[in-house]
């Protein structure tokens, strides 16, 4: 038997089989985001995908409905590793502002260094939003959101930020980090030319409370 933390930050115990399953699943979502990045979701056939994960076709079928569905579960399943780890690296830290650079620079990072995750967002954002099944994705996301408000107004309420609006905070460092990305998407920025802290910085020195 082993085990997963869930986003709840909760020990799940496993069988060998359900492993097994989710060792599968997980192989088969990390080549649809590959492929979906490479060749765009409508030019990605299921029987790529299922060659690319070392499958047969029919065993996609084992976890997924269809393409649709299976790009939904990419999308959960790489803002849920997303989540677990930030969940897991909070534990640690306690001081609202570490807990904000903390989050953000995890964020960002998770999108510079899965550059396939980062373009099937970027190109297939219009059509999660048209699903009807992407409620519970878009959810994941809110989760994320609320990580950063939360600590936001944990700084304010300590005096550590200047008396404002936590949401419209957040929104602000989320926006500086997606534009960043977006540059680093479209080729505008290179690897070399991204930096998370400065961005963290200069956020956090624009909204420390006045000494």
């Amino acid at each position: 038997m082993s085990h997963i933390v869930n986003n709840n930050s909760e020990k799940v115990v496993l069988s060998r089989k359900e492993r097994d399953k989710l060792r599968n699943k997980e192989a088969i979502l990390e080549a649809a985001v590959h492929l979906f990045a490479q060749k765009g979701f409508n030019e990605t056939k299921l029987e790529d995908v299922a060659a690319l994960a070392e499958f047969g076709k029919g065993t996609l079928y084992n976890y997924f409905e269809n393409k649709d569905d299976l790009l939904l579960s990419a999308f959960d399943f790489a803002v849920g590793s997303m989540l677990e780890f930030l969940y897991g690296q909070l534990n640690s830290v306690s001081d609202p502002l570490d807990r904000i650079r903390l989050i953000a620079k995890s964020q960002f990072n998770y999108y510079k260094t899965n550059a396939d995750f980062m373009n099937v967002i970027m190109t297939n954002h219009q059509v999660l939003r048209n699903h009807a099944c992407s409620k519970e994705v878009f959810q994941r996301f809110g989760k994320l959101r609320s990580m950063i408000i939360n600590e936001m107004q944990a700084g304010i309420d300590a005096g550590m930020l200047k008396p404002g609006n936590a949401q419209r905070y957040a929104t602000y460092l989320s926006g500086m980090i997606h534009a960043q990305v977006r540059s680093l998407n479209s080729g505008e920025m290179d690897m070399e030319e991204a930096h998370s802290d400065e961005i963290i910085d200069i956020f956090l020195n624009g909204v420390n409370h006045a000494k």
